[in-house]
């Protein structure tokens, strides 16, 4: 049976150049609306979008303050809940170029109402992994983790409990169904930046039961590389090796706030932070980062005080 598909993306700062790209790109297709957060760009910025998207299926949503990927993704899909009646919504990055046939390939999928389908982005390898490895919890780690990591996990084997292919997704190529939409479940506000993607999807798989499929039946092209994902020496760099301070500070902040909230030992969730920190303390000092170890340390202390206030 035919369904329709709308899509969005978050932009902000001065991104035009990939933005046009993958507006262009889903202009030549027939999604239903077309809708647009801008977070915080500057007017000029604003006024370009909207002379260049002067168009009936383009909604253009404006924040004059940059309320990160979480508050921005919050004001989106709250806004599409109550003013669009799609079957589906696909969720972009600014920088998420999909293919000409995108738009084709959704509506001819069949896709069962508990399922949330997580297309595969070029240069994202791990969440192909972990389907092929059939291990749904390992995209975001075991419960115990720190930052994914749990050194305890090697001496036992734990069937993970979760459904589906993957246990957490980035916003960035996700398709969203309408019953996922009205659960009301958002993204948190307060996390601002980074993790709150995978916290938002694991609300909706652990406590609504949907489950993610990972899917190859397009792939879509990162036009911007993650920090994370730029490659260095092994053993003298880590995953925060090319982030800036905002970047480290918010994706350790948050991971530790996660990680409380998912412990079931407080014992060897904090083994493996204390391990993380040793590892990740002499890998800055190696490599003559020691302001990162003061930030890094400032933000696992800032996660704990988060997890006081925030009621889960």
């Amino acid at each position: 049976m035919p369904f329709n598909v709308s899509v969005c993306t978050l932009t902000y700062g001065e991104r035009k150049r990939f933005l046009f790209q993958v507006v262009d790109r889903l202009l030549l297709q027939n999604f239903s609306e077309i809708y647009i957060y801008c977070n915080g760009i500057s007017l000029s910025n604003l006024n370009d979008i909207k002379k260049k998207y002067n168009k009936e299926n383009i909604t253009i949503l404006y924040s004059k303050n940059n309320q990160g990927s979480a508050g921005g993704y919050h004001e989106l899909l709250r806004y599409i809940n109550k003013n669009d009646n799609s079957d589906y919504v696909l969720l972009l990055d600014d920088d998420n170029l999909v293919p000409k046939n995108c738009h084709e390939i959704i509506t001819n999928l069949k896709i069962k109402k508990n399922q949330l389908f997580s297309f595969h982005r070029s240069d994202r390898m791990l969440a192909k992994l972990v389907k092929e490895l059939k291990k749904p919890e390992k995209i975001i780690g075991s419960a115990n983790s720190f930052l994914g990591r749990d050194f305890f996990s090697l001496f036992k084997n734990s069937e993970s409990t979760y459904q589906g292919d993957l246990a957490a997704v980035p916003y960035g190529g996700l398709l969203l169904s309408r019953e996922s939409l009205e659960t009301g479940v958002l993204p948190r506000r307060e996390l601002y930046l980074y993790a709150d993607d995978y916290e938002y999807t694991y609300r909706l798989i652990s406590e609504f039961d949907f489950e993610v499929v990972f899917s190859e039946v397009f792939i879509i092209e990162d036009l911007e590389k993650s920090y994370h994902l730029k490659k260095g020496k092994r053993l003298l760099n880590n995953r925060y090796s090319h982030a800036s301070n905002i970047q480290l500070y918010y994706s350790v902040r948050n991971n530790t706030w996660l990680g409380l909230k998912r412990k079931k030992s407080k014992t060897i969730f904090l083994s493996n932070l204390f391990i993380c920190t040793v590892i990740f303390t002499m890998q800055f000092l190696i490599t003559l980062k020691f302001k990162n170890i003061k930030l890094f340390i400032k933000a696992i202390k800032d996660g704990f005080l988060l997890h006081k206030k925030i009621d889960y």
